[in-house]
């Protein structure tokens, strides 16, 4: 069960990458600063990263993570999705 969950674990990982660089190039397009924009891309990364992270530990609470640590990778996956959005909207 735990290496099923560390390897779905590194496939989410390695798709949020690219939807993360997919999202600067997105930004890019739409005339926003490359440094912002690359800066808006790991945000989301790290945001999706956080979330999944969460949503599998709460998956297997009893085994992996307690409640308050599910709680804070939580916080911090909605603080860096809201960031690389607000991040995103800055202009050059």
């Amino acid at each position: 069960m735990l290496i099923q969950t560390l390897v779905l674990l590194s496939v989410l990982l390695l798709m949020f990458f690219y939807v993360g660089k997919a999202w600067s190039r997105r930004l890019r397009r739409r005339e926003v600063a490359s440094g912002t924009a690359d800066t808006a891309g790991w945000l989301l990364f790290f945001g999706l990263a956080f979330l999944a992270t969460a949503a599998l530990g709460a998956w297997h609470i009893t085994k992996f993570l307690n409640v308050a640590l599910t709680g804070t990778l939580l916080v911090f996956g909605i603080a860096s999705l809201a960031a690389a959005l607000f991040t995103g909207r800055r202009r050059a």
